[in-house]
């Protein structure tokens, strides 16, 4: 069975953002995605529920049986660390014809697994996530139909910080290497009372390159390959998708042009082909300016974001 894994930066989402939504949705509907992780989601996820409404007599994009939960309550930004009041955040969109929420039994009781920002006090990780700008958020899904497992996934905005200097980009490499060392690993491997066969995913907006001699940022670039080791099993920890996929700033170039337009590629998936045996896995950036906003760059910034989404298709 083949899913389809959206990620998209959002750019400042909120309840008042005057986004076309109708074209959002096209791209998540014509682009068949199961699910989607979003970033930069604010105000604990209304400018979604009012896009579910204002589309809700849109018969060619309607949303309706599409569920999402942004992230509440605990915040993805630590108090130590926010300068930002904007309730930053992150959510995720699913079919409902496709999968749900995990459900799991607990003292004879059936529950649903809420999806939440990763911590320790949870017992997510052994690991403290308090240094993280926005601490990563967790969700576990079951399939309607195809088979006894759960897919999980973390959504990840790294930080990005105004510059480009030393101390910034050793920052998002120390937020980096804790997700591919510690988070994706213990998340990965976890095994509760069902025992379902668990399929793991890391996505987002990591403001890190995979390196190419085309990104601006040259040295904000991450590791592709981790090797991770318990002392009993090895792994390789793989992070996909070099592709641009950020905005430039400038309105001013004319060229359709994705090089002239575009760049850097921060967008990326995670994934371990050892502890999570995906039968294939393909990743691609979706080009939505030129596919649905027939290469106008200004408007697809304006209306829809500064980043292009991204997709990561597995055989499950």
């Amino acid at each position: 069975m083949q899913y389809k894994v959206g990620s998209f930066n959002m750019n400042n989402w909120s309840f008042t953002s005057k986004k076309d939504f109708e074209k959002i949705a096209e791209i998540i509907i014509e682009e068949k995605l199961d699910v989607v992780a979003l970033q930069e989601i604010l105000s604990e996820g209304k400018g979604i529920s009012r896009m579910q409404e204002e589309l809700a007599q849109c018969v060619k994009y309607n949303l309706y049986d599409w569920d999402f939960c942004p992230h509440k309550g605990e915040s993805a930004v630590p108090k130590t660390m926010s300068k930002d009041h904007r309730g930053e955040g992150y959510a995720y969109l699913w079919n409902k014809n496709r999968f749900k929420l995990l459900e799991y039994s607990k003292m004879g009781e059936i529950r649903i697994f809420d999806p939440r920002i990763i911590n320790s006090k949870s017992k997510d990780v052994n690991v403290d996530c308090s240094f993280f700008a926005r601490t990563p958020y967790y969700i576990r899904l079951q399939p309607l139909y195809g088979g006894f497992f759960e897919l999980r996934l973390v959504n990840v905005h790294i930080y990005h910080g105004k510059d480009n200097s030393i101390s910034t980009i050793n920052k998002r490499k120390n937020e980096f290497d804790t997700i591919v060392q510690s988070i994706y690993p213990e998340i990965s491997q976890k095994r509760y009372g069902q025992n379902r066969v668990a399929y793991t995913i890391a996505m987002g907006d990591y403001n890190l390159n995979i390196f190419s001699p085309i990104v601006q940022a040259k040295n904000a670039c991450l590791s592709e390959v981790f090797t991770y080791s318990d002392g009993k099993k090895t792994a390789q920890i793989l992070t996909v998708q070099d592709q641009l996929t950020t905005l430039k700033n400038s309105d001013s170039e004319n060229d359709s042009d994705n090089r002239v337009r575009l760049a850097n590629n921060y967008d990326h998936f995670t994934y371990s082909p050892e502890l999570s045996m995906f039968n294939k896995v393909s990743c691609e950036t979706i080009d939505a300016v030129n596919k649905y906003c027939g290469g106008d760059f200004s408007y697809y910034r304006k209306n829809i974001s500064d980043h292009l989404p991204i997709l990561l298709s597995v055989d499950i």
